[in-house]
């Protein structure tokens, strides 16, 4: 039994973590200054740009004298600070998970060593059997192989595992590797005609109680 994890926004709390890098830098370079604030949720794309692309017009809008690299140096230090702990909840569903025999890893889009932070900054790593970030193995989702790795690390088959995420991504690659998929709604909807995931959750603990009832199995 095998379950497959997103990040951000999934168990780590990104929104938290880029809304204090917010606060701490424009009370440096734009306090009170709403549309400063508008301006970089909408050009972040709900992280979805990457951060280079992010934090060049960043640079340009608010005339920043560092350079980009040291605009992300900058960024990684305060996003990672700005994330919480992991849902109590959730964390005690996933130790019961592995009490029971299930495999548990991450899969994520992201910068190698970042990524890996988090899940350790928010206390996932200890309930992990594997952690597979993009940025150190080279494969990003959608692509099933980073699903099909992760499976392999844990020893587990691909074919019948579950994947739980918020992102389009999550639930292509996951239909692709032949898994079951839980997809975190977080207030939208789903859009898409042409794939559907197996399961639309409210949030994470909804998500892991679904597959931990494996009632698709």
């Amino acid at each position: 039994m095998l379950l497959l994890l997103d990040l951000d926004n999934t168990v780590a709390d990104r929104d938290a973590a880029f809304a204090h890098w917010m606060q701490v830098s424009l009370s440096e370079w734009a306090p009170g200054d709403e549309a400063a604030r508008g301006f970089l949720e909408e050009h972040d794309d709900d992280g979805r740009r990457p951060r280079v692309e992010f934090l060049a017009g960043v640079r340009e809008r608010f005339a920043r004298p560092e350079s980009v690299e040291e605009l992300l140096v900058e960024y990684r230090r305060l996003t990672l600070a700005g994330f919480p702990p992991m849902n109590e909840q959730a964390r005690g569903q996933l130790q019961s998970m592995r009490e029971s025999g299930w495999k548990i890893a991450v899969v994520s889009n992201g910068d190698s060593g970042v990524q890996e932070a988090t899940a350790e900054r928010v206390g996932l790593s200890p309930l992990l059997d594997a952690c597979v970030v993009s940025g150190t193995v080279g494969i990003r989702k959608p692509d099933p192989r980073i699903f099909e790795l992760a499976a392999e690390r844990c020893g587990e088959p691909a074919k019948g595992a579950w994947m739980i995420g918020d992102s389009e991504a999550d639930i292509i690659g996951a239909e692709h590797a032949g898994m079951h998929s839980v997809w975190l709604a977080r207030s939208r909807e789903w859009t898409r005609d042409d794939l559907f995931p197996d399961i639309i959750a409210a949030g994470l603990t909804e998500a892991i109680h679904v597959v931990a009832d494996d009632r698709m199995a």
